[in-house]
């Protein structure tokens, strides 16, 4: 028995309708929706080294660097294993929250690098790196799947490649456009108060000083870049920073200077009282910012070259300039 044309075309018409209907009531799929019905746990990401199968749903993922630990961080990835700083007056920097600092298992090891057979029996199911040595790298593979991601890249670049190894491209969007917020907001708060100063940025150690320079890296790209801000003439645009006098910086005289001294609950009148009583204290209270009182401690993490920390320092400025 043959069928009609007529109700051929009216079965196919109805398949078709039954179909979309079926479509339209499925969720979208996501990168872990379309593995799992085959059973693979893992799946194929390149990293910096090439390709890593990573597991689609890592519960105890360990960073072996601060560095690392603030990129994970400010895609919102629950970091569960992190090495034990080697310095600082505190464990973690103070624009880690509380929450990501209470599910973390702070791991022991010599002059901040893990201690391996530490790590490995708090059993990660995935590692991530930034260290580029390839032995530290192999063996690392040998505890748990590990993507090795490379620190010399552009961090909006960085940024999106860690949150491609957890499925958090959304996250790593939205940190960049509250970010560029952030900076724009900045910019028109402390334009007002600047205004055509230069800014400085320094860090102390064993009474030398390190400028912080306008290049594309580093709290310079905040500073020089984000938020526009005047760098002082004569600063080098080769490398993120650079050992500096207080002669030099007296030949610069920046209106305004960040500076990082190392001592805990430093007070820009400590610093004065100290550097006044240096071989070079009357350099130093002749400079600009020291005559004007626009001299301002800052903590060392404001120099760290990540995306937390470039918000950080960004918040930093803001308040400690509105507070005068």
């Amino acid at each position: 028995m043959k069928y009609s044309t007529a109700y051929i075309r009216a079965g196919l018409v109805l398949s078709l309708i039954l179909v979309l209907l079926t479509a339209c009531g499925q969720p979208k799929e996501t990168r872990a929706d379309i593995f799992n019905p085959n059973g693979i746990k893992e799946m194929p990401v390149r990293d910096s080294y090439g390709t890593v199968n990573v597991p689609i749903s890592a519960k105890r993922i360990a960073v072996t660097s601060q560095y690392a630990m603030d990129y994970m961080n400010a895609i919102g990835a629950d970091v569960s294993l992190a090495p034990k700083p080697a310095t600082g007056n505190y464990v973690f920097p103070p624009y880690t929250s509380e929450e990501q600092r209470d599910k973390l298992t702070v791991i022991e090891g010599q002059n901040g690098e893990l201690d391996l057979n530490a790590l490995a029996a708090e059993k990660p199911d995935l590692i991530i790196t930034n260290n580029g040595d390839r032995a530290t790298y192999d063996a690392l593979t040998k505890i748990a799947p590990t993507a090795y991601i490379d620190p010399a890249l552009d961090w909006r670049n960085e940024l999106y490649m860690y949150s491609t190894f957890l499925d958090h491209d959304t996250a790593a969007k939205q940190f960049m456009n509250a970010y560029q917020q952030k900076f724009n907001g900045a910019k028109s708060k402390l334009s007002p108060i600047i205004g055509t100063s230069t800014v400085a940025a320094l860090s102390m150690q064993d009474n030398k000083l390190t400028l912080h320079n306008n290049v594309k890296d580093g709290v310079g790209e905040v500073l020089y870049q984000d938020l526009a801000l005047k760098a002082p003439e004569g600063m080098t645009t080769g490398s993120e920073s650079s050992p500096v006098t207080l002669q030099q910086l007296q030949t610069m005289n920046p209106g305004y200077l960040f500076i990082s001294t190392g001592i805990k609950d430093d007070t820009t009148a400590a610093l004065n009282k100290r550097m006044a009583a240096s071989p070079d204290g009357a350099i130093w209270n002749q400079l600009a910012a020291v005559q004007a009182g626009h001299v301002y401690i800052i903590d060392s993490s404001f120099f760290n070259d990540t995306p937390l920390a470039k918000s950080y320092a960004i918040d930093t400025m803001v308040k400690q300039l509105s507070a005068k």
